[in-house]
């Protein structure tokens, strides 16, 4: 059925075109239109579901979808590791321990879906709230704030 014939109930489908093309590319132009049917059916059936999965694991403008820790000193040079999950202030801590001689510059890279990447710095060692300040999720900034932020 092509996008603009009835079905048996009167209905027009907007998706037959589609049907059509995933029928004709899956089961070859020279398959019959029931097996051209069925293959471009069964796929857009099994696309619609990856669809609604893929839609579900959309991240909104803000969210951070990746972290850069960059640590530089004189001694070790420049380091950085990319991390899927966000550190908690306490796990940032601990990396610095375990990374970082003293006076090395820590910079922690917040890479959003959609509104960049927010970048703040520290000189180790620092405590706790500067370690929150540095794994703070940017979330929706007020523009008039916007400069405050990135200190």
């Amino acid at each position: 059925m092509s996008g603009d014939e009835e079905d048996e109930l009167g209905h027009v489908c907007p998706a037959a075109w589609l049907v059509d093309e995933v029928g004709r590319f899956l089961a070859g132009d020279d398959a019959d239109v029931a097996d051209i049917n069925a293959a471009g059916r069964a796929a857009v059936t099994q696309g619609a579901g990856q669809v609604n999965e893929l839609l579900r694991s959309a991240f909104a403008a803000h969210e951070v979808v990746a972290t850069e820790l960059r640590v530089t000193g004189p001694k070790r040079g420049a380091r950085r590791t990319v991390f899927a999950v966000e550190p908690t202030p306490v796990a940032l801590l601990m990396l610095c321990l375990r990374l970082c001689d003293l006076g090395d510059e820590v910079s922690v890279l917040q890479h959003t879906a959609a509104r960049g990447t927010t970048t703040r710095s520290a000189t180790w060692p620092f405590g706790m709230v500067r370690s929150e300040e540095l794994t703070r999720p940017p979330g929706f900034v007020d523009p008039a704030l916007a400069s405050l932020d990135q200190t």
